[in-house]
């Protein structure tokens, strides 16, 4: 497991910024993938790379497995997703319902853009699709309750195997002190390394006929 420290987080300096955190996830993806391909040379199967982010995070998740180019890196076999929302401009809206109150309208001048609705897009369109799991809180009081049912039905609509799970009672940040958060975080996980396995084995079931020389 990697846990990051982007910049302007715990040790790390420098401020954060959409832009510089999208550069932080990207070399750690980098650093994963060199540090595994020299260490594992010889390894049969592939890694299986899961992305988990929760809350903002969860924008920042989806927008380097939509950015990562197929071959570059690691494969992402799955997305794990925590308390997301669409975007940002779903969520000012959403924080501001009022119409005559101009911050609604404000989005454009945000210091960032997360859009995890465009992001999955972006996934949909690659050639190695990654699952979807999303764990959303039922008492979340800053995301819509409507926001994981609305990716979990845009993954649907693009043909991304997908997965929600609702906490009960959970608010937005305490999925993971409450026993059903841990167990679905861990469900999720242990279903998408399943999944990603199963996959690994028919296409290796495939391909071994027509392999003449495996070493």
């Amino acid at each position: 497991m990697v846990c990051l420290s982007y910049r302007g987080y715990w040790t790390s300096h420098d401020r954060p910024s959409e832009k510089g955190i999208n550069l932080d996830s990207e070399a750690a993806l980098r650093w994963i993938t060199k540090l595994h391909r020299e260490k594992h040379k010889d390894a049969q199967a592939a890694p299986i790379t899961i992305l988990w982010g929760q809350s903002i995070g969860c924008g920042f998740a989806t927008n380097l497995a939509a950015k990562t180019q197929d071959g570059d890196t690691l494969a992402i076999n799955a997305l794990v997703l925590e308390t997301p929302f669409t975007n940002t401009r779903a969520m000012l809206e959403a924080l501001y319902p009022q119409k005559w109150l101009p911050y609604r309208h404000l989005w454009p001048f945000l210091r960032n853009h997360l859009d995890s609705w465009a992001n999955l897009g972006s996934i949909a369109a690659k050639a190695h699709k990654p699952e979807v799991y999303i764990v959303e809180a039922g008492k979340d009081e800053l995301v819509p309750s409507d926001h994981g049912r609305l990716l979990y039905q845009r993954c649907k609509d693009l043909h991304l195997f997908a997965e929600l799970h609702t906490v009960s009672g959970a608010l937005h940040n305490d999925v993971m002190v409450r026993r059903h958060g841990k167990q679905a975080i861990a469900q999720s996980i242990a279903s998408a390394v399943s999944r990603a396995r199963q996959s690994s084995n028919d296409q290796d079931a495939l391909c071994h006929p027509i392999i003449a020389n495996p070493a």
